[in-house]
C-alpha cells in the first residue's frame, strides 16, 4: 500500500503543527498535506493557526484550529486532549508531528488508539529532562524519525542516544515551480521593493533567521558597518515570537552602528522567491546551529549567491566554494569580505555561479524525491499496522 497508489484501509492523514505561521517546519507540513491531498488521499491539518492557513484551505485542506503551541503543563494536557478528540472523530491512517511539541501532544493518541505516529525532528533539542521523557515514550509506540539532515542525526543519536534504525535522514525539497525565476513579474518584485522602502539600484542583503540568541544577526550589522557602502541594503526577516526581546537589541545595535535607515525589519515575508530574486545574496550567519534551512535553498533555486557559517546543517544545504561562501562562526570580518566580493562579482562570474546553484538545487534537493521519501516512510509504519489489523479481523 503505497501511500502514491490507491488509498486502503483508512486514507485521513493528519499533521500537527505548533502553528502555520512562515518558516520551514510549517511549509514542508502545509506542502505535504497539499501534495498527498493531489495523490487523492485525505489531508488534515491542526494547528493554533497563521499565515499559512489560506494557502493550505486554497488547496481543498481542511485545516482545524488547535492550542498546539501552548507552554505549561495545562497547555500541554489540553494539546493532547484537543488531539484525542480529533483522531477519535477523524480515524487518521498516521499523525504526523512536525515539531518536538506536537509529537508530546500526539504521544498519548498514539499509544492508546495504536495509530502510527512519525514525528518530525528539525531543529536541535535542548538536552533537558522533558525532550528526554518525549522521547523515551516514543519508543514504545509505532513510530518513524524523520530529520531532514545528517546533522540532526548526529544530534539526536549523540545527545539522546536515539536508535538509528528508527531514524531516517529525508532531504527536503524545494518547489521549482513555486521557485521558478520566470514566473517572478515585475509587479511581485515591485510590491516587495515598495513594501521594504528599498532604492532600485541597492545591493539586498537577506538574512531570513529568527531573532533568537546565536542568530548571527549582529555579526551581520557589524560587517555591514565595516562595508561602509551607502549602497548596501540589509533586510532581516525574522520570527520575534521565540524570545522576547532579542528584537529589541538588534534595534539598538542598529542605531549604535548608525545603520538607521539602511536595515529593514519586517515581521515575515509571504513570497520568499520574489525576496530572494531581488536580493543580492541571501546570509545565514548563525552561531547557535540549525537543523536546517529552507530559505537557503530557495535562494539557490533561483540562482543566487549565499553566505553561511560553518555551523550545524549549514554546509549540507548548500555547496561550499560552488555556491556558497563559508565563514567562521561569529566573524563579521569575514562576513564582510564575503559580502564585498559577492558585491563586487563580474556579471560573467555572477551569470555562471547562478546556473551552478540552479542545478544544484534539482539535483539534490527536489521536491519529488522528499516527497517519495516521505511516502515511503509512511509506508514502513502503516503496513505492518494494515497487516495486523486485517489478521485480527481474519
Amino acid at each position: 500500500m503505497h501511500l502514491a497508489g490507491k488509498p486502503a484501509f483508512r486514507s485521513t492523514i493528519l499533521h500537527l503543527s505548533p502553528d502555520l505561521e512562515p518558516g520551514a517546519p510549517a511549509r514542508e507540513a502545509v506542502d505535504l498535506a497539499v501534495l498527498t491531498q493531489r495523490a487523492g488521499w485525505r489531508a488534515l491539518i491542526a494547528s493554533a493557526g497563521g499565515a499559512l492557513v489560506t494557502e493550505a484551505e486554497r488547496a481543498a485542506v481542511r485545516h482545524i484550529r488547535l492550542p498546539l503551541n501552548g507552554r505549561g503543563l495545562f497547555a500541554n494536557w489540553r494539546s493532547a486532549r484537543g488531539v484525542a478528540h480529533l483522531v477519535q472523530s477523524e480515524r487518521p491512517l498516521l499523525i504526523h508531528a512536525h515539531d518536538i511539541e506536537a509529537v508530546a501532544a500526539a504521544l498519548h493518541s498514539a499509544q492508546t488508539q495504536n495509530v502510527p505516529l512519525v514525528a518530525d525532528l528539525s531543529s536541535p533539542l535542548e538536552d533537558k529532562p522533558r525532550n528526554r521523557r518525549i522521547l523515551k515514550k516514543l519508543e514504545k509506540v509505532t513510530a518513524a524519525v524523520r530529520v531532514p539532515t545528517e546533522f540532526m542525526a548526529q544530534n539526536l543519536q549523540d545527545q539522546f542516544k536515539w536508535p538509528s534504525s528508527r531514524l531516517q535522514v529525508i532531504p527536503p525539497g524545494v518547489d521549482l515551480q513555486w521557485s521558478n525565476p520566470g514566473a517572478i513579474g515585475p509587479d511581485r518584485l515591485q510590491n516587495l521593493t515598495r513594501l521594504w522602502r528599498l532604492p532600485e539600484q541597492a545591493a539586498v542583503i537577506l538574512m531570513p533567521m529568527p531573532f533568537t540568541p546565536g542568530g548571527g544577526h549582529e555579526r551581520l550589522l557589524e560587517a555591514l558597518a565595516q562595508l561602509k557602502r551607502n549602497d548596501v541594503y540589509a533586510v532581516l526577516v525574522g520570527d520575534n515570537r521565540p524570545v522576547r526581546g532579542v528584537r529589541d537589541e538588534i534595534e539598538q545595535l542598529i542605531d549604535e552602528l548608525k545603520l538607521g535607515g539602511k536595515v529593514v525589519l519586517p515581521d515575515c515575508c509571504m513570497d520568499w522567491p520574489a525576496a530572494c530574486w531581488l536580493a543580492t545574496a541571501v546570509v545565514a550567519p548563525n552561531i547557535a546551529p540549525r537543523g536546517f534551512a529552507h530559505e537557503l535553498l530557495v535562494a539557490q533555486s533561483l540562482g543566487r549567491p549565499v553566505i553561511i557559517s560553518d555551523c550545524g546543517a549549514n554546509r549540507e544545504m548548500a555547496e561550499s566554494g560552488v555556491t556558497a561562501w563559508v565563514v567562521p562562526p561569529d566573524d563579521s570580518a569575514a562576513l564582510a569580505n564575503a559580502l564585498n566580493e559577492i558585491i563586487r562579482l563580474p556579471t560573467s562570474r555572477r551569470i555562471e555561479l547562478s546556473q551552478r546553484a540552479i542545478d544544484f538545487i534539482a539535483e539534490v534537493f527536489p521536491q519529488a524525491a522528499w516527497f517519495n521519501g516521505m511516502m515511503d516512510l509512511y509506508d514502513s509504519i502503516t503496513l505492518p499496522v494494515a497487516a495486523r489489523k486485517q489478521a485480527a479481523a481474519a
